[in-house]
């Protein structure tokens, strides 16, 4: 049984169709990216599967839930599936120090021994304790980043949802945050979804591919044909 099944998904805004009858399945344990141009509705499907963007029709099941179009994510939906976006920003609040942003999702769902979860999330990302008392302004790109993985991390979802999550840093960053996104998925047993539009990424990090054009899947690469550069043509 695969881990997210998506049938027919068609999502519309007013009269641009951004996404059109998609279909494909994710397995538990790999990264399966979604590649094409910016518009093509990649970033779309992500924010489906995060219940981010309710209005869609099809079918989708993910974690062997079935989801439904218009509902928020609960309960276990909520904690299993966590999102990653292109700017760190979208999950940091200016005006809340890291300890206090990373703490928030530990006290909604109840968790204890937080100082201690917290600061084991910023060392798993490659940051010290210390990183917890500054505010996001007084932190690199990169480390942002760091800080954003970390809260996606600390209630261990199965499924980890990647929106262009190194497209805003330069080269020697971006290769740092993609190894560390494969080690902590070696770590922890987690499947991703990945989006981007750079193919160097995808072959970095892709056991299969989805090519993305005008709203549908056009085609799909294995790790064989990656390796080769087949999706470099699209």
């Amino acid at each position: 049984m695969a881990l997210v099944e998506v049938n027919q998904l068609q999502v519309t805004f007013g009269e641009k169709t951004a996404v059109s009858a998609a279909s494909f399945a994710i397995e538990k344990g790999e990264t399966f990216s979604l590649i094409g141009e910016s518009g093509c509705g990649k970033s779309t499907i992500l924010r489906v599967l995060a219940g981010l963007q309710r209005d869609w029709n099809g079918s989708i099941a993910v974690l062997d839930e079935q989801l439904k179009a218009g509902c928020r994510f609960e309960g276990a939906l909520r904690r299993n599936v966590q999102m990653v976006f292109q700017d760190p920003w979208a999950s940091l609040h200016p005006n809340h120090t890291i300890a206090r942003t990373l703490s928030e999702p530990l006290k909604i769902h109840g968790e204890t021994q937080i100082t201690e979860k917290v600061t084991d999330a910023l060392q798993q990302v490659g940051l010290s304790a210390d990183a917890g008392k500054r505010y996001p302004h007084q932190l690199s790109g990169g480390q942002r980043q760091r800080v954003a993985i970390a809260r996606a991390l600390l209630l261990r979802p199965q499924l980890l949802l990647l929106d262009e999550p190194t497209s805003a840093l330069d080269m020697s960053v971006q290769a740092e945050i993609l190894n560390l996104l494969n080690r902590l998925k070696q770590q922890h047993g987690m499947t991703y979804l990945l989006v981007s539009h750079d193919a160097d990424v995808i072959a970095h990090m892709s056991d299969r591919a989805a090519f993305m054009a005008h709203g549908v899947i056009q085609r799909m690469f294995d790790r064989e044909a990656m390796l080769k550069g087949e999706h470099r043509m699209g």
